[in-house]
C-alpha cells in the first residue's frame, strides 16, 4: 500500500499552519511533516524537542523537514529511514497548484496518496474569486481538492456565509466539504483515504503572478509604522510574516494575510529579525518597499 500521504493546500493566509499545529497537538500517529520553507512554518514551541538545519523532532515522534525544490529527494530519504512514519503530511505553498505536486508523488511507488485537503478563507473568498490577478490561482486550487475546508467562518454573518457557500457550489464541483473556525479539523476527517477521485490536470500551465521577498532587518521598529507600511495599498502585499524587534527591543511575531494583521510578543528573544513578504507581480515594488522598511528602522 505504501506510506499514506495527505497534501495540505490553500491560498496565502487561509490557515494551513494553524491546521497543522492542531493536528500535531492531538495526533497519536508518527507524522512526517514536509513544508516548502522551514522558516515559514511556526510550529508551536511546545511541540519542538530538537532541531537541525532542516529537520525538527516534534513531540509524539513526529518530524518536520523542509523540501524546497527537492521534493523527490526528501521523500526518498524518508523511505530509507529505519523507522517509517505512520503518515506524511505535505504542506504546499500558498500559490502552488496541487496537481504539480500530485504528479511528483505519483512517481513514487512507496507512497499511497490519500488526497488533498484544500483550505479557503471564508471572509475573503468571494472577493478573491473576483480578483483579476489571483482568481485563476484560487480557482485552480479549489478545483483540485478532495476535501474543501471553508475556514474563518466566524468572520462572516450568517447570510454572508450562505452567499459564500452558494458561490462555491455554483462555480465548482464540491466533492467533500467542511466549515470550520481556527482551522480545526478532526484527524479522522483529514487523514482518511479519499479514494480514486484525485484529479490531476497536467495540461494547465500557470506562472504565478507574485514576488516573494525575504528581508532581514538589522534594527528595531515601531510596530504601528510597520503595520501602516504593510497595509499600504500602494504595495499590494498579499502575505507577510516573520519576526522583528520593537522599540523596547522585544521580539515580536507579525502575521498579515492581506486583510488581518496581528502582532504579538514572543518569549523567544534569540529569534533573528526576518520577514517573508509576498506581493503581486507588476504591482509590488520590491525595491521601494524594502527602502521604506529600512526607513522605519532605528539602529
Amino acid at each position: 500500500m505504501g506510506i499514506p500521504l495527505t497534501l495540505i493546500s490553500g491560498y496565502l493566509g487561509t490557515g494551513k499552519t494553524t491546521l497543522i499545529n492542531n493536528l500535531l497537538r492531538t495526533t497519536k500517529k508518527k507524522i512526517a511533516l514536509l513544508v516548502n520553507d522551514f522558516g515559514d512554518v511556526n510550529i508551536d514551541e511546545s511541540l519542538i524537542e530538537a532541531r537541525t538545519d532542516s529537520v525538527l523532532s516534534i513531540a509524539g515522534g513526529c518530524v518536520c523537514c523542509s523540501y524546497g525544490n527537492e521534493l523527490i529527494e526528501t521523500l526518498e530519504s524518508m523511505n530509507s529511514n529505519e523507522i517509517l512514519p505512520d503518515h506524511i503530511v505535505l504542506e504546499a505553498s500558498g500559490i502552488a497548484l496541487p496537481s504539480k505536486i500530485i504528479q511528483t508523488i505519483s512517481l513514487m511507488d512507496f507512497l499511497s496518496f490519500h488526497g488533498t485537503v484544500l483550505l479557503t478563507d471564508a471572509s475573503r473568498l468571494r472577493s478573491q474569486l473576483n480578483d483579476l490577478y489571483i482568481s485563476d490561482t484560487i480557482s485552480l486550487q479549489i478545483e483540485q481538492h478532495d476535501l474543501l475546508v471553508l475556514n474563518k467562518t466566524d468572520l462572516l454573518k450568517e447570510d454572508e456565509l450562505l452567499n459564500c457557500i452558494d458561490t462555491l457550489s455554483k462555480r465548482f464541483e464540491i466533492r467533500k466539504f467542511l466549515k470550520t473556525v481556527n482551522a480545526y479539523i478532526e484527524e479522522k476527517d483529514m487523514l482518511l483515504d479519499f479514494g480514486p477521485s484525485h484529479k490531476i490536470n497536467i495540461e494547465k500551465k500557470q506562472e504565478h503572478g507574485f514576488i516573494s521577498s525575504t528581508i532581514k532587518p538589522t534594527g528595531t521598529m515601531n510596530a504601528e509604522a510597520l503595520s501602516t507600511l504593510l497595509r499600504d495599498p500602494v504595495y499590494n502585499i498579499e502575505r507577510a510574516k516573520g519576526f522583528f524587534k520593537n522599540k523596547k527591543g522585544e521580539v515580536c511575531t507579525i502575521q498579515y494575510d492581506g486583510l488581518t494583521l496581528k502582532i504579538e510578543k514572543t518569549q523567544k528573544n534569540e529569534k533573528e529579525s526576518v520577514f517573508v513578504v509576498i506581493g503581486k507581480k507588476n504591482f509590488y515594488n520590491e525595491k521601494e518597499f524594502i527602502e521604506k522598511l529600512n526607513g522605519i528602522q532605528t539602529q
